[in-house]
């Protein structure tokens, strides 16, 4: 019975010592700054474009391709999403036609960028092409359980 009562002890401050560990040793990872996610969501996306341009290997004559195509992915700032106090104030069918022009622009934005994707695309070799496929939309850990670096092997 003591070794049950000294075992659950035991489980129990590993579980807490877990739960109350520092910030920034890894337990802050799912943390949401509501201030800086747009700054953190365009550093991230330029990290991995940086990889991404070393790992294609471009030549000098694509390298005006992977400029146009870097210009129109880009991530664009959020701040064309409606604003929640302004739907707040219409009506439930005036919110629908806010909502469904929003729509109507991120749609158009998303074929601009496959447009763009597909403009580029064109420009690679097949090695390059094989290489993009495998890490131009990398999986995230919770998606697949693969890390979300590059996996082009040398």
């Amino acid at each position: 019975m003591k070794l049950k009562k000294l075992a659950f002890a035991g489980l129990l401050v590993l579980v807490c010592g877990t739960a109350f560990a520092e910030p920034g040793h890894g337990c802050d990872k799912g943390k949401f700054d509501k201030a800086n996610w747009q700054e953190h969501r365009l550093e991230h996306f330029e990290k991995h474009q940086d990889r991404l341009h070393t790992i294609l290997q471009l030549s000098s004559t694509q390298e005006n391709a992977w400029k146009n195509y870097q210009a129109q992915i880009k991530p664009q700032d959020k701040a064309e999403h409606p604003d929640v106090a302004e739907l707040s104030k219409l009506n439930t069918l005036q919110r629908l036609d806010k909502m469904e022009a929003w729509d109507k622009e991120r749609d158009t934005r998303q074929a601009e960028r496959a447009k763009a994707v597909r403009a580029f695309y064109a420009q690679l070799n097949d090695a390059q092409k094989k290489a993009f496929d495998e890490n131009a939309f990398p999986q995230h850990p919770h998606h697949d359980g693969q890390h979300d670096g590059p996996r082009h092997e040398k």
